[in-house]
């Protein structure tokens, strides 16, 4: 499972947030075009992302794999939940504030494995299925086991807020012990940025700073699945 910065100590933590300002190297660029984390009139999720389609999607690169896997059953709908709760992450008095759930979708994809749940070796992955642990929250250290939520829905839940503490939101009352463990460090880091935090800003601190290869793979996934699913929606605009 993916080493996580919100291990270390707070003092650590607070001295690499000079290191999320640093300008980035030119092989960084790509990672750093990921969009903001919460949804805004400038930063809606695109109207060819639809849950049908990124079951299909998921369903397209499982199919195609050497040895064809199938996501077990219960897992159908997930992308509808993504979709649902993502818009109303969180409820403050008289608004709700909303993530891009598309790319914590596609977020979930990576450290899933397409919903597999195994090691692209076809081994079981750290975090078991049945745990409804979608982004490996507490999962931090080998051999430890990750969070358990008791169904889908929870589940999703968790990841999105954890997803949304990032953006220096707070969340009151997280399902996630990981969220509530961390989100003090981690957004004391992120104020710091003086700007929207974006996805790849979370993938940074998620992997390590100097590892952007974990935003890369977001981009790639959007990348992918806009060719597919969006290219006629963009030709039939013009």
């Amino acid at each position: 499972m993916l080493f996580r910065l919100s291990l270390l100590p707070r003092a650590l933590l607070l001295s690499l947030a000079l290191l999320l300002l640093a300008p980035l190297a030119p092989g960084e660029l790509l990672a750093a075009s990921l969009p903001p984390i919460v949804v805004t009139a400038d930063n809606p999720v695109p109207k060819c992302v639809k849950p049908d389609s990124l079951m299909d999607f998921v369903q397209r690169v499982n199919m195609h794999r050497a040895t064809p896997r199938a996501i077990e059953q219960r897992f159908e709908h997930i992308a509808s939940l993504y979709q649902t709760i993502g818009q109303c992450v969180s409820r403050p008095p008289e608004q709700c504030v909303g993530v891009r759930w598309d790319y914590a979708f596609f977020q979930m994809l990576i450290e899933t494995n397409y919903l597999t749940f195994r090691a692209p070796s076809g081994a079981t992955g750290g975090v078991p299925a049945a745990d409804n642990n979608f982004a490996g929250l507490g999962a931090t250290i080998p051999g430890r086991a990750g969070e358990h939520f008791d169904n889908v829905e929870s589940g999703v839940l968790a990841h999105l807020q954890h997803v949304l503490m990032y953006s220096t939101t707070p969340i009151p009352h997280p399902i996630a012990n990981r969220t509530r463990q961390v989100q003090n460090d981690v957004q004391a880091i992120m104020r710091r940025l003086h700007r929207p935090v974006t996805f790849a800003d979370l993938a940074r601190e998620w992997t390590g700073v100097d590892q952007s290869g974990y935003a890369r793979d977001m981009r790639s996934l959007a990348e992918k699945y806009d060719r597919l699913y969006c290219a006629d929606q963009k030709t039939a605009a013009r």
